[in-house]
Formats: C-alpha cells, sequence, structure tokens
C-alpha cells in the first residue's frame, strides 16, 4: 500500500514516464523532418493535456499537507536511502558543471548552434558557459552540504540552501537567450518551463533554512520540476551539461521532498499567553 509520506514523488515518478512517451511521440511526429517546424497533429496537445491532469492531481494530493506543520531544516534522515536521490543529483549537477567548463576551455561552445540567425551568431559565449559551470558546481556543493546537514543534524549557514536556486536562474537566463530567437515554441518551451520549476523548487526549498519554509508549495513545485525533467530529458540539446542539470537538480529536489515529507513538524515555539 502506498504510503502517504511517498504518494506525491512516486506519482511525479509516473507522471513523468507517461509525460516523457508522449514528448517523444511528439518529436517524432510533430515537426517536419526538413524545416523542423511543427506540424498540426494530436501529438502536444495530448502532452499538455496530461500534464495538466499531472499538476492537478499533484496540488489535489499537495493538499493534505496543509493540516502538518512545517518541518524545520535540516530534515532529519530517519533513513539515510532517503537521501540517496539527492546524492545521485548531487553529482549530476558536478559533472554538468565540470562539462561546461570542459567545454568552455576546450571551444567545443563556440561550435554550439552552428551558423548566423538575423544576423547574429547564437550560442553562449565560452565566459558565460564557464561561469555557468562553475556555479553549477557551488549548486553540487550546496546540495552535499545540506545533504550532510541532514544526516548529522547540525544546520549549515542559511545562505547555502539558496545556491542552487541562484545557479538555475543564471542557467536559465543563459538558455533563454539563445532559444528566445528560435521559432518555434514547442521545440524549446518544455525544457525551459523545466528549468523554471526547479528554480521555483530550490527556492520554495531555502525558504525552510530561514524557518519560512511551506510544505504544500514545496511538494507541488519540487514534484512537478522532477516530472518535467523526466518529460524533456531526451529532447535534443548542444550542450552536454543541459540534461545533466535537469536531471541532477530533479534528483536533489525529489530526495529533499522525502526527508522533508517523512520529517516531523517544527515545534511551536510561539509564547504562551497567560
Amino acid at each position: 500500500m502506498m504510503n502517504e509520506n511517498t504518494r506525491i514523488p512516486l506519482t511525479a515518478a509516473v507522471g513523468g514516464v507517461a509525460a516523457l512517451i508522449l514528448r517523444l511521440w511528439n518529436l517524432r511526429t510533430g515537426f517536419e523532418a526538413d524545416t523542423g517546424l511543427p506540424v498540426s497533429g494530436p501529438s502536444f496537445p495530448a502532452l499538455l493535456a496530461v500534464l495538466a491532469v499531472i499538476l492537478l492531481s499533484l496540488i489535489l494530493q499537495s493538499r493534505r499537507l496543509r493540516e502538518r506543520g512545517a518541518p524545520r531544516f535540516p530534515f532529519h534522515a530517519q533513513r539515510s536511502a532517503l537521501c540517496v536521490p539527492s546524492i545521485a543529483g548531487m553529482f549530476l549537477l558536478a559533472l554538468s558543471g565540470a562539462a561546461d567548463i570542459f567545454e568552455s576551455v576546450t571551444g567545443q561552445s563556440e561550435n554550439a548552434y552552428a551558423g548566423l540567425i538575423a544576423g547574429e551568431a547564437v550560442g553562449m559565449s565560452a565566459g558565460v558557459q564557464r561561469f555557468a559551470g562553475l556555479l553549477t558546481l557551488c549548486a553540487a556543493w550546496a546540495v552535499f552540504v545540506c545533504v550532510r546537514a541532514c544526516l548529522r543534524g547540525e544546520p549549515p549557514f542559511r545562505a547555502v540552501a539558496l545556491i542552487p536556486a541562484v545557479a538555475l536562474s543564471f542557467r536559465l537566463v543563459a538558455i533563454y537567450r539563445i532559444d528566445s530567437v528560435n521559432p518555434v515554441l514547442q521545440d524549446y518551451a518544455p525544457a525551459l518551463v523545466a528549468l523554471m520549476l526547479q528554480v521555483w523548487g530550490f527556492y520554495c526549498f531555502s525558504a525552510f533554512s530561514f524557518d519560512c519554509g511551506n510544505l504544500t508549495a514545496f511538494a507541488v513545485s519540487s514534484a512537478c520540476a522532477a516530472c518535467m525533467a523526466l518529460c524533456v530529458v531526451f529532447d535534443a540539446s548542444d550542450y552536454v551539461s543541459t540534461p545533466l542539470a535537469l536531471c541532477g537538480s530533479a534528483a536533489a529536489l525529489a530526495g529533499f521532498l522525502l526527508l522533508a515529507l517523512q520529517a516531523p513538524p517544527a515545534p511551536d515555539e510561539s509564547p504562551v499567553k497567560p
């Protein structure tokens, strides 16, 4: 029988697999082979409908969490196995940052999106990609610090929890600058939405470090981020770091969500009125 603490993560995982199947169908049949322009068909509307159903299901399930109090960070890991997704996410984020730095140093980033659009070269400059890689490595380190804090029960410096949100925000701006010149919205919008959801998820996660976390918002944001990351994991990308960053962030958020759902609510420390 499905435990209440695992229902939302499992819904996100199953929904993400279903969305991935529909996204692969959309990529296979929803675009012209020669021009890459979208063609009319049921694949993309079906994907949107399934994503809407998953979102509604996650919102309805998370409403039950309003009865709980928000847990205090660090979330005490009653079972160390719950930290495995976050640890896996940390390694994937580290690989993503290393890939960005390697591509920028070796000059491979200059070949991304080869060609000119409206007279301007499209792609990340080496400096921007290198800085994005450094920020992603910082995000991996921040995830490590937060996981260690949950295992030891010792709260880290509060601002550490904000680092992944800042790193992903910079990546979001850099990727959007590239994709904004693409006239085919269906081609790049799902991946951008996945990245935006992960920024939101880490922002909600960082709130727990400042004792103002909202378990309902964190559950919805992190579950949606994991679902969308699965959906777009096989989308074509000129940067190896992009799918690694998406999967790493989703895994890290899923692990922290599992820890938050099993953690006891913080005690009410408000003074008792006489």
